[in-house]
């Protein structure tokens, strides 16, 4: 099967909602962060807008489609900086090359620029459109630590170096009794209220399109099984929350907060901590941090990772 079989359309986001759900369906390595959920949050939020967004075609069968738009004379990706960790194309199996081929060659018969991130590097965008495009630029862009978890809590320990197992033993036995709970979406209020508590700069990110945003994901993801919205619990009192998803034995941590009347107990760190133990206890295999180069991720043993941004 030649690109050439390939039809290529140009669609508004919401009109592709069955088929994106089908073919997001039956995808081999799909996540969260590319699923019609996670879009139409975005464009209701951030866009404002019904975006345009590219379909493939082979004889009216949708076979993938790229969240991206045509703005001048550049194809950009869907997001926004402030909550875009992840970004792809959605594709059937054994259609990802042929999908590539026929998007680098409008590229280039339309002289093209191209602006594409945050993508992870062995993505197909990532290598066919660099191998078909000579002038394209493949620049480092995010660090996203990834946390490969073992098979029990104690075999996590050990792979710690020695500091920092200390460091995570102490101040989990400082707060002896803490139990990390699921709540409800109803409690994604108390999450943006310590989230503002916590930190200066993300009380100036929760604004209301920020918050509309989280509040729909949470609902939608809550009904997909995916939503990990938990608290460490202190007698009656909530000390961290954490807002991350689980999907294929994968814990996606998005944000979080604390509340600082209990700094002295590290409570960012001892929530995180409870729920690597939790997520090793369901036989997760990744703890994935997603943006953000803070030393805690570090100290907590995930190892560097990088996503990418294509460039023309």
């Amino acid at each position: 099967m030649s690109a050439h079989a390939l039809v290529m359309r140009i669609e508004q986001l919401s009109s592709t909602k069955d088929a994106w759900a089908e073919l997001w369906n039956k995808a081999l390595t799909p996540i969260p962060f590319t699923s019609f959920e996670w879009y139409d949050a975005l464009a209701q939020n951030f866009l404002k807008s019904d975006p345009h967004v590219m379909v493939f075609c082979e004889n009216d069968t949708i076979r993938g489609i790229l969240p991206a738009f045509i703005s001048g004379e550049t194809i950009r990706l869907l997001g926004d900086e402030r909550v875009t960790d992840l970004n792809d194309m959605i594709y059937a199996s054994g259609y990802e090359e042929m999908i590539v081929e026929h998007l680098a060659g409008y590229i280039t018969r339309n002289n093209l620029g191209v602006d594409f991130y945050p993508l992870e590097i062995d993505g197909p965008l990532v290598s066919g459109l660099s191998n078909r495009i000579p002038e394209l630029t493949v620049q480092k862009k995010d660090c996203c630590p990834l946390l490969r978890l073992p098979g029990s809590w104690k075999e996590y320990l050990a792979s710690l170096d020695a500091k920092s197992r200390h460091e995570l033993r102490r101040k989990l036995k400082k707060v002896n009794g803490v139990v990390i709970e699921d709540v409800q979406p109803t409690e994604t209020k108390r999450l943006f209220d310590l989230m503002a508590l916590s930190d200066r700069n993300k009380r100036e990110f929760l604004e209301p399109e920020t918050m509309g945003f989280f509040t729909e994901l949470v609902d939608a993801f809550h009904k997909r099984g995916w939503l990990r919205l938990r608290a460490a619990v202190m007698g009656n009192r909530i000390i961290g929350m954490i807002l991350a998803f689980k999907f294929r034995g994968r814990v996606y941590l998005f944000n979080m907060g604390f509340d600082p009347a209990f700094r002295s107990l590290s409570p960012g760190i001892v929530t995180i901590g409870l729920d690597i133990n939790s997520a090793i206890e369901e036989d997760c295999q990744y703890y994935d941090f997603l943006r953000g180069d803070e030393d805690y991720k570090y100290r907590l043993g995930a190892k560097e990772r990088y996503t990418v941004r294509l460039k023309r």
